[in-house]
């Protein structure tokens, strides 16, 4: 498997970068996490679903939320995601993307179930990562990848 990691600043536009490069592609799956009305949604490249993740009122929810920084994420929506991913994993496609792998998947949170499924066992041809630049050493480091290509322009990729 060709791992690629796709790396730029915070609030930089990955995202809808990431967006436009997958509308392009065929046999492509995996999950985005664009900002849709204000808040972070999880949309399924595949079918298009989107859910939101992102709880922007956490006084006041009787749900479960994983918290970094800020913000505050819906723990089913993490699981849903989680089980989107591992299900994309087992299909033999061109690309599967992550946007975005991070502090919470340093920590065994967020994403971290699958992509670390992913990273030793996917049967997908390549593997496109998204993490925020200063990041990529310690995502790098901790989910031991060693064979990987660095990008900051997704027209590196053809």
């Amino acid at each position: 498997m060709n791992i690629v990691i796709f790396s730029n600043p915070i609030r930089s536009g990955k995202t809808t970068r990431l967006q436009q490069w997958c509308a392009q592609k065929k046999n492509i799956a995996g999950i985005l996490m664009p900002d849709i009305n204000g808040k972070r949604n999880v949309v399924d490249i595949k079918t298009a679903a989107s859910f939101e993740i992102e709880c922007s009122d956490p006084e006041n929810t009787s749900k479960a939320l994983v918290n970094i920084g800020r913000y505050y994420f819906y723990a089913e929506a993490f699981e849903k995601a989680n089980s989107i991913l591992l299900q994309a994993s087992t299909q033999t496609g061109e690309w599967l993307v992550i946007d975005e792998v991070g502090k919470l998947e340093i920590i065994e949170k967020g994403f971290y179930p699958a992509v670390k499924a992913i990273i030793t066992t996917a049967s997908c041809k390549n593997l496109l990562l998204v993490v925020r630049e200063g990041l990529c050493e310690a995502v790098v480091s901790f989910f031991k990848i060693n064979d990987y290509q660095l990008i900051n322009d997704l027209d590196d990729l053809k």
